[in-house]
């Protein structure tokens, strides 16, 4: 479903300086888990173990 809704997300971002270079520097990007997909996952092969076993 698509939603007109913008979604702010905010990182982490760690900046580090590249040896044997002036004045250039690595981001790396360190960004927190979405949990949604796998929590409904988890609910849906709950609910179907459950019909199955009963």
């Amino acid at each position: 479903m698509i939603s007109d809704k913008a979604v702010e997300i905010q990182r982490k971002l760690k900046i580090e300086p590249i040896e044997g270079s002036y004045n250039s520097y690595a981001v790396r990007d360190k960004e927190k888990r979405d949990w949604s997909g796998n929590v409904y996952l988890a609910c849906v092969a709950a609910i179907l173990a459950i019909a199955f076993f009963t």
